[in-house]
């Protein structure tokens, strides 16, 4: 099965109830999450005195109701910039906490004759999707220097920007959904034999988190969407616990 199959197939079950609970819970849970974040940001701003700091308070006597806009448009562009960088950190964790009901949704429609999957403790569930959220917002604010130098060339910034969060979020989906089937070592290798498929599917993740509105289905779909990328891997079943375990060596 194709890139562009799976994620047909994922976008066409969205009605499916088991889903729609799983949506409705995510985009409450991200306006909760993301009104704290501006709230706390609005906190941050109006903390700080400003007319304290050297060369900014010349700058705010001096011109008055002009330095209060162009401070509010400096808040406001903070905002916009922290969500669009952080959504993809935050839309993981929200997922993860269902990711059961979803997978199983998608599972019981397309694939009925899939065994019973791998028992995964919660624990597992949770240190997966906490480390990779917490790996996405790391190295977004690591490569931001990067991100600033790039600004002026816009097409470069956002090779960058999709690349990296391709790779990140493809790695955290396709994780969360493998481990239900094969064990950490065998999930590894069938990703390492299959990166740029995976790739592909994050960056067309990444580009729909990025679009307001659609970016609050997005987690869902990313789920029920890398449910049928990794069914439709070649090769998979060699990896299986059904076939012995995987290959010695990877082509």
């Amino acid at each position: 099965m194709g890139i562009i199959d799976s994620f047909t197939k994922a976008v066409a079950q969205l009605p499916d109830p088991r889903l729609r609970r799983v949506l409705i819970i995510g985009i409450l849970g991200s306006f909760v999450i993301f009104g704290a974040l501006w709230v706390a940001l609005w906190w941050a701003m109006n903390s700080v005195a400003w007319t304290d700091i050297w060369g900014l308070g010349w700058f705010i006597s001096l011109f008055g109701d002009f330095a209060g806009w162009v401070g509010s448009i400096v808040f406001f562009s903070s905002i916009l910039f922290a969500t669009f960088l952080l959504f993809p950190a935050i839309v993981t964790i929200i997922v993860g906490f269902f990711l059961e009901e979803v997978v199983d949704a998608v599972e019981t429609r397309h694939y009925p004759s899939e065994p019973a999957p791998r028992p995964q403790p919660l624990s597992e569930v949770l240190a997966i999707t906490t480390k990779f959220a917490l790996i996405v917002a790391a190295l977004n604010i690591l490569f931001l220097p990067i991100y600033l130098l790039l600004f002026l060339l816009p097409p470069l910034n956002l090779v960058l920007y999709y690349l990296l969060n391709g790779y990140l979020v493809s790695r955290e989906y396709y994780e969360l959904v493998a481990l239900r089937r094969l064990e950490p070592r065998p999930a590894r290798r069938l990703r390492r034999a299959h990166r740029g498929r995976l790739l592909l599917a994050g960056v067309i993740l990444v580009f729909f988190m990025t679009i307001p509105i659609v970016n609050f289905v997005t987690p869902v779909l990313a789920t029920a969407f890398m449910v049928h990328v990794f069914q439709g891997l070649p090769r998979r079943n060699e990896f299986s616990p059904q076939s012995g375990g995987p290959p010695t060596k990877i082509a």
